[in-house]
């Protein structure tokens, strides 16, 4: 039977017939791309965006297979037909459902090359003793400047115009080398050819040691290193700006807001495609409360259909804001890892999206949780729709021209839907409560058990009433996508970073094989 033949009667057949041309095309795809024809890209392509066997259990089997064939033609088969392939793939990536997550895998493990990353040496985390004077006059920061704690850090206005000294202070416990990382960091970065401006940071050392021991620093908080280890550097006024802060000024304007999430949206992108991945752009949880006890410390995945811990919460200060890009203590080098890319590249893109819905609920921060009769609260009118479907097409479209060193396309999925969905589920908090488990419980102590609750707003007449062990305890930690231990409440997210994902790689591959 010709090729065409095959594509005719194979893969426009019933499921089963389907099935085995699906597995016999990708096959010869992978042996001898050279003896696939246009007809059967065709054909998978056609398979893909009709959906037709979306009800049959083993689709989603079906149709990475058929996927896969397209995606080992794009890797290594003739130019013509690599680029009837990425067609098509892009097609694919544009049809709901489980064709899109197929593809969407399928493409994630396209081979990249030159995403190996540099190799940043790492100093030892020696602290150089000192008094928070002396820190004070190395930094330029007059006497008499007042400080701000930020979380655990510190922040003093220097004598430069614009500058500020950050004093960023270990916790009790941690491992003093991601203070020491950022360090590392900041110095590679600085020199790094950013398509959009980035502001990096100046870490402020003595001699060899990359970190301060201050021991008389001011407003000592508890959990914090006895020693007073701390990282020190000089950054802009802008850096703790963030694009869905109120402050005191209020929320920034749509532009600036639009402009400081698609220069994000670029410079994850960038750093993506030269092998250097942000890995906390948010902080991404399945569930918070069960870190300690799963194997994938509660952290989120979202390749999969799993419910989404406290978005809101989570996106409110993200590791990116006016100035560019921030918390570089999480950056690493790809390395021998890149299989993990696809994963880290949605990690990007998820964020970018969470952010994107905070900004709006920002407008009215206590408008959040239960109103009075246990009703869930909308907040629907705070959205502005238009607004969010603009951010998320440029952030798409951002992201990618940082990846693929190109102009970046619409996305592969309709961001007005998308836009529809985020306001219906990120506007009405329907799921609130998150469950401490008795086996969680376990393995706690009573004053853990009590501080635990405490911590996450509970009220001290209420957690004296508990006993440890007893039963499940809800908590209203809330806003989650998703009731606790079930689905995500908004799946098209999931599918919509899959798709630009795919469609970031698979660009990519096209750019550096053929140059378009």
């Amino acid at each position: 039977m010709t090729e065409a033949g095959f594509a005719a009667y194979g893969l426009d057949g019933d499921f089963t017939a389907a099935y085995l041309a699906a597995r016999r095309v990708a096959d010869l795809a992978e042996r001898d791309p050279d003896a696939v024809t246009p007809d059967t890209v065709a054909a998978l392509a056609t398979l893909l965006t009709r959906n037709d066997h979306v009800r049959q259990t083993q689709a989603r089997i079906l149709y990475r297979d058929a996927a896969g064939a397209l995606v080992s033609l794009l890797a290594n088969g003739p130019p013509a037909l690599a680029t009837a392939s990425r067609h098509a793939l892009t097609k694919a990536l544009g049809t709901p459902g489980k064709p899109r997550l197929a593809t969407a895998e399928a493409v994630g493990a396209l081979p990249l090359a030159g995403l190996a990353g540099p190799a940043v040496s790492l100093p030892e985390p020696v602290a150089a003793p000192a008094s928070f004077a002396a820190l004070l006059d190395v930094a330029h920061v007059p006497p008499d400047s007042r400080v701000r704690v930020a979380g655990r850090s510190l922040l003093m206005t220097t004598a430069d115009p614009g500058v500020l000294l950050v004093v960023k202070r270990l916790r009790r416990d941690e491992d003093p080398l991601g203070l020491a990382r950022e360090a590392a960091w900041m110095t590679h970065c600085a020199d790094l050819p950013f398509p959009v401006p980035c502001h990096v940071p100046t870490p402020l050392s003595r001699g060899s040691a990359p970190l301060w021991a201050v021991a008389d620093a001011p407003s000592p908080l508890p959990g914090l290193d006895g020693a007073g280890r701390c990282l020190a550097y000089r950054a802009s006024s802008a850096y703790f700006a963030y694009p869905n802060d109120p402050g005191r000024d209020g929320l920034p304007d749509a532009d600036t807001f639009v402009a400081a999430m698609t220069r994000a949206a670029v410079l994850l992108g960038w750093l993506a495609g030269q092998g250097i991945v942000h890995e906390a752009a948010i902080p991404l949880f399945h569930n918070r409360v069960q870190q300690g006890r799963r194997e994938d410390g509660g952290l989120y995945d979202w390749r999969l259909p799993g419910r989404l811990d406290r978005w809101l919460h989570s996106a409110l200060h993200p590791n990116f804001g006016l100035s560019g890009l921030r918390d570089f203590e999480h950056f690493a080098s790809l390395g021998s890892r890149p299989v993990r890319l696809y994963r880290q590249m949605g990690d990007h893109l998820l964020s970018l999206f969470l952010v994107a819905g905070s900004y709006f609920r920002m407008r009215d921060p206590q408008l959040i949780g239960r109103g009075p009769d246990g009703a869930p609260v909308d907040a629907r009118h705070l959205f502005d729709p238009d607004l969010l479907a603009r951010v998320v097409a440029e952030a798409v479209a951002g992201y990618q021209e940082g990846f693929v060193g190109a102009a970046g396309a619409l996305p592969p999925f309709d961001a007005r839907e998308l836009a529809r969905r985020m306001v219906e589920e990120m506007g009405v908090d329907r799921h609130m409560d998150e469950l401490l488990r008795r086996d969680d419980q376990a393995a706690m102590t009573d004053a853990a058990f009590r501080e635990f609750l405490l911590a996450r707003g509970m009220a001290a007449e209420t957690v004296a009433g508990l006993t440890r062990g007893e039963a499940d305890v809800a908590i209203p930690t809330g806003p989650h996508l998703g009731a606790f231990n079930n689905r995500t409440s908004l799946p098209e997210l999931n599918e919509a970073t899959a798709a630009a994902v795919a469609a970031c790689l698979a660009t990519r591959h096209a750019h550096d094989r053929i140059g378009n």
